[in-house]
Formats: structure tokens, sequence, C-alpha cells
């Protein structure tokens, strides 16, 4: 610990965010770096112990020694197979801890391979909004009562990204694994939270039937090109592979087209909303061919006073018969037309080249078909070689009664000798022999084979190796953006935001979307849903219309030049608060009285004195748009921010529990984000409700 305040070192803190394929786990948060560790979060059982749980599959393979000798169950190994997925169990489905069980034992794992005590380790760990209050507590009982962890803070994943991107009001769209969380953070509390759940089946279509189940999020479109291409016999390794390789594209939003997007067709071109074919490709200039044109005076092997054309360019054969040159210029003919032979073909492959250089510089959006690099891990088992045996002495006397040239025969080789045992020399036919001479080793063989063990099965070993696969893909990489999956995700959002109870956070919650989580990495996506809210929710308020409509008839309209601003004559009798719109009496408070364009605005009270007042200009977006990113963090920059959540929990990790010196009302808010053994001691495992960091 760092002093008598009782906190810890940043490079004492264990930060854990488990998701439903990977979890990112990091000992230390005094470098505001990338994970460092990513641990499959799955778990196999244990098969030597019921209830049990292992981190990778176990399997029996026998001895060498017990495949000789034949022996029972106690000379097998147990062998780790890192890369098998058979048995494998996920505790974590679309965000629901399904198998509590497994996924303590994971969570035990991820703590031994990253700490080495017990006593003075604090654990931050993220936690889904689909965790249950009860989930917490199970979790919090086993932390405290089965491991010696000091301290312990469960912190919401809106909350986590918030904390690591800075801004304190924005909407955390969380695009993962199987489903798709929308969170509104404003102000450092939860204030809206919705996710993408089962939709309408209006037929029976494999997509429909996912989303009666509730997928979301990438495996959703991970099996939606395996439906696509199954006839190609991908897959779901493979359609995993493409849907993250940069050919597989989410194309931009088109309101006017029927497919609501741009498809290439052949030719680098795309179909417009007319369905007709516009070319998309950028103009190349063809192949220059230099041609030499060759004169009367060139060197042709004639004098130049003695011509054989004349100025306008007709052969004088007479002259050229006279001349007596005619096998001269015939020959410089021939090679001037091979010569024009050869730079013709040389510019049609120039043309061939040129368009293949065009047709490369074309974007992947404007191709219809492409290559697409599959890489596969094949697992296989190797013989091993046995060990080599020494090699006898050549003085060693035989044994048995047999020779060393027999020994060799039984072993396969063919024995080097000069005669045999009945004196037959090799050169002697086979006929001559006979069968009584060869009876004689035969029956001095058999009591070598009948000696010797059985023969042990050959020793193998499991290797894997990559073997890279080049699959040419077609339309089907753009089409697997289904259109009623999008839809589901935008509605959400919009949704989500929309149902904040109090109206003034929505703007703020609007200027701020965030797009995490690794189905966020997916080419296209992030901007396509973007497109889709601008074009069906945005409405652009009209500065002269908004609020004239609650205005009275007989009262002037202000304008620019100040000729219509209500003067002093007007009789009539004002509208009472009951009947003003309240958007135009919080407009025009905050114009005059407020701070324009801010969250809040101060006012004057009955009382004298000012006092705090939220104002905004519509119900509905008038501006939506993605928040910024910071650019202080290279190595987040690089990484990118779809895992800006592990940033955040490394920061309140250093706020829950590494900072000290607090004022009194500080250190109460501190002790609130985190959940220590004393709390534990004293509350229970309920205690976490009240400690943690969940709202």
């Amino acid at each position: 610990m760092s002093g008598s305040t009782g906190k810890w070192r940043e490079e004492q803190v264990l930060i854990i965010c488990p998701g439903s394929q990977t979890t990112l786990a990091q000992m230390g948060c005094n470098e505001l770096t990338p994970p460092q560790h990513r641990f499959p979060t799955r778990m196999f059982p244990d098969p030597g112990v019921e209830g049990q749980f292992r981190p990778f599959h176990t399997y029996k393979r026998p001895k060498t020694t017990a495949r000789v000798k034949g022996e029972g169950e106690d000379d097998f190994d147990w062998v780790e197979d890192v890369d098998s997925l058979e048995g494998a169990i996920y505790p974590i489905q679309a965000g629901h801890i399904v198998h509590m069980e497994a996924f303590l034992a994971f969570l035990e794992h991820v703590h031994q391979a990253l700490t080495t005590t017990y006593h003075n380790t604090p654990i931050m760990l993220m936690a889904s909004p689909q965790w249950t209050k009860a989930d917490c507590e199970v979790i919090s009982r086993y932390v405290f009562e089965k491991t010696k962890t000091p301290a312990l803070c469960l912190l919401h994943s809106g909350l986590a990204t918030q904390y690591g991107l800075k801004w304190p009001n924005m909407t955390v769209v969380d695009v993962g694994f199987e489903k798709v969380d929308v969170t509104c953070v404003y102000e450092g509390r939860v204030v809206g939270h919705n996710d993408v759940g089962p939709g309408n089946v209006r037929d029976s279509e494999k997509a429909d039937e996912e989303r009666k189940r509730g997928i979301s999020g990438g495996e959703f479109f991970t099996k939606r090109l395996m439906e696509l291409l199954k006839e190609q016999g991908f897959d779901h390794e493979m359609a995993e592979q493409l849907k993250k390789s940069p050919v597989c594209e989410v194309l931009p939003y088109v309101a006017e087209s029927k497919e609501l997007m741009e498809l290439p067709t052949e030719g680098g071109s795309a179909t417009n909303s007319n369905g007709t074919a516009t070319s998309s490709a950028a103009p190349t200039e063809g192949p220059k061919i230099v041609t030499t044109v060759v004169g009367a005076d060139d060197d042709l092997g004639i004098d130049g006073d003695e011509k054989v054309v004349n100025e306008e360019g007709v052969l004088d054969v007479a002259s050229l018969v006279v001349s007596g040159q005619t096998r001269e210029f015939l020959a410089k003919q021939e090679k001037l037309k091979a010569e024009k032979a050869k730079a013709g073909r040389k510019g049609k492959g120039q043309e061939t080249d040129a368009a293949a250089a065009a047709k490369a510089r074309l974007p992947n959006s404007k191709r219809t078909k492409t290559i697409f690099h599959y890489e596969e891990l094949v697992t296989e088992d190797v013989p091993v070689a046995p060990p080599a045996a020494p090699a006898p002495s050549a003085s060693a006397p035989a044994e048995n009664g047999v020779s060393k040239d027999v020994e060799m025969a039984d072993s396969g080789a063919a024995p080097a000798v000069s005669t045999d045992d009945a004196g037959t020399k090799p050169d002697e036919p086979a006929a001559k022999t006979g069968g009584e001479q060869a009876q004689p080793a035969a029956d001095a063989a058999a009591p070598l084979a009948a000696a010797q063990p059985p023969a042990a099965a050959p020793a193998t070993e499991r290797i894997s190796r990559r073997v890279r696969r080049d699959i040419e893909v077609g339309l089907e990489r753009f089409l697997f953006a289904d259109r009623k999956e999008i839809d589901r995700i935008v509605t959400t959002i919009y949704h989500t935001v929309q149902g904040i109870d109090e109206m003034y956070m929505r703007p703020s919650c609007w200027e701020n979307l965030v797009f995490v989580g690794n189905g966020a990495r997916i080419r296209g996506l992030r901007d396509n849903i973007m497109q889709t809210l601008q074009a069906r929710h945005l409405i652009s308020p009209s500065s002269a219309t908004m609020f004239t409509s609650e205005l009275p008839s007989n009262i002037g309209t202000p304008s620019g030049t100040g000729s219509q601003t209500p003067t002093g004559s007007f009789t009539g009798q004002l509208p009472t608060s009951s009947s003003v719109n309240p958007l135009l009496q919080a407009a025009t408070t905050a114009a005059s009285l407020g701070v324009p364009g801010g969250p809040q605005g101060q006012i004057v009270g009955a009382d004298g004195q000012l006092q705090t007042s939220h104002h905004f200009h519509s119900q509905t977006p008038t501006n939506i748009k993605l928040a910024t990113l910071p650019t202080y963090l290279a190595e987040w920059t690089k990484n990118g921010f779809e895992e800006a959540m592990f940033l955040g929990a490394q920061v309140a990790a250093r706020l829950a529990f590494c900072i000290h010196n607090l004022d009194p009302a500080g250190l109460e808010a501190q002790r609130s984000m985190s959940f220590s053994r004393v709390d534990y001691n004293e509350l229970g495992p309920k205690g976490i409700r009240s400690h943690s960091m969940l709202i």
C-alpha cells in the first residue's frame, strides 16, 4: 500500500473487461495503453474432476511405454490442446451470464495468470448492462470468500466508455458479438439504456429466425455471410475472416435506391436509383504508340542524289532498278515492316496492361468481384521418429545360434553374403538350391521372431500449420449488411435517446454518439448507421418559422432591421403561462437571461435569487453527429477506440483505488465507488449495490 490512507499503487490494480468471446485484462493502470492480454472467454469441463473447469481442452494420450507393454489406465498422459474447441463452454452470451460456475472459474483463471499475490491486488471488473443484481452479488461473494482480494469495483460498460473518451454527455453504441447496447450518459449518470431485442418474424427466412432469438451485432452479420455463400462451401470461420477483411464493406446509405445502396456492376460502374449503370471508373489514357515515319532522304542503302521515293510518297520503280540496289531496298522494307508489327503488338499489350491497372485502381466498393485471402489452421497427427538404436558391434557373438545375416534379413534389409549355410553361391540358379536348402534358414528365423516383443504402435505428435487459400467473392460481401438489422439498430438508438425523461438532456446525447465494440470495426457500418439516422430522424428547424405560430397575430414578427419590433402600443392581452408553448418560453427565457447554446441558464427567481434553468430547442433531434475522439493517446489512436471501455476502466481504477489526499466529501465519494473487504464484512454481498459504479 501507499501509506496510511489504505490506497494502492497503480501497478497493483487488476483490470478485467469480460466479453462474450474475448476478455481484455491487464495488471496495472500506470500506463494508459491498449490491453496487454486477451483471454478467450470460455472454459472446458475437467474430465478428471466432476464440476471443475479447465482453461483448455484436455484429452488422454497413451504413453509410449504403455503402447509397448499394453498396460492399463495409469499409463496415459493428460494433454492440453490449446487450439481445440471441443466441449467449450461460453459463460457469457449476448451479455448475459448463462453459466455462473464457469464464469467464476474463468475469473479465477485470469486472476491466477496475471497476479502473484492475492492479498494486495484490488480488482476493477467491467459489468455488462445485462448483469442482474443477483449476478453482481454472487460475483462479490465469490471474490471475497474464495480469494483474498482487498477491494472490488464493478463498472458499468457505458460509464467506462465515458471515462475513456472524456465527454460528460454521450450516447454509447456498443456493437458486440451477439448484442447491441445503447446507453445514454449525462454528467456521469446512466439516464437511458436499451438493447436490440428480438424482432417480429414476418417470414421464414433465417435472418428473421436469428432476430427471434435476439441475436444481433457481429455474429448476425457473420451468419448472414454464411447464408449468402453457402453454395461456395463457406463455414463459420471463413465467413468470420471475410467479415473482418477489408473487402467486406457496408455501402453508404442511398435513400432513393431500392436496395438503399449502390451496388457495383460490370465495368466498374454502380447502379443508381433508376436502375441504370453509371460509369464510376476514372478515365484512363490509352497506350501511347510512337510511330516513326521514314522520309525519302533516310539511309536506305541508296545514295542521297538517287531518290526512289518522290515528294508525293510514290515509289519510283525505274530509279530503283537503275540504281541496282533493289535487294537492299526490299530488305530494308521488310525490316521496317517487322518493326511496325512489333510496335503494334506492344501497343496492344500496353492497352491490356493499362486496362488491368485501371481496374486495380478501382476502390473496393466499385468492384463486382475481388479476391479474399483465407488462412486456415490445419491440425494433424504426424508420426514421430523413434530414437536410433545403437549399432551392434562387429565382434559380438551370434545369439541363439543365428547369424547376423539372418537378423538383418528379418529386419527387412537384404543380407550381403557371399555364400549361405548350404554353401550355395549367389550366382548359382535358385532351382539348384531347392526347398531342402531354404528350409534350415526359415527354421532358424522362427525362434527369433517368437522371442521378440510385439511391434509397438508408431508414436505421433499433434502439430498445427496455417494454409492460405485465395477465394473469389462477389456482391455477397456487400449484401451481408441486412437492411432490417441496421434499421433495428437505428430505431433502438432513436428510442433510447428520445426516451430520456428530461428533455434537456437529449441534445447533448444526440451530438456525441460513440460506436464501440469489435462489431463496430466492420467497414462502413458506423457511417451507414449515422447516414440512416440523419436521413430519417434529423430535423433542421427554420429560424424564421419555428416559434411564430405561438405569437398573437396582431404582434409583428421581429426582423433583423427592428422595424417590426413590438412596441408599447399593443393593447391586447399576452398569452398566459398555461397557454404558451413550453418550447417558446424556454427558448426566449434562455436567449434573454441565460447563456445561448449552453445546457443551463441563470434566471432571476421571485425572491431575486439566481436560479438554474435548463433549456433546449426542440423535442426532436436537430443535430446528430459523432463525438470527437481524443488524439493525445498515440497508441490508442493506432489501435482504434472500439475498445475504449478498457481505457475508461484504467482511468476509473485510478480514481477508485489510487487517488489519495482528498477532502472529506471526495473521500466519501471515492469510498462509494468500490466495495472493500471491510464493507463486505459489514454489509454482506448486497453492499455491492451501493458501493459500485453501475448507475
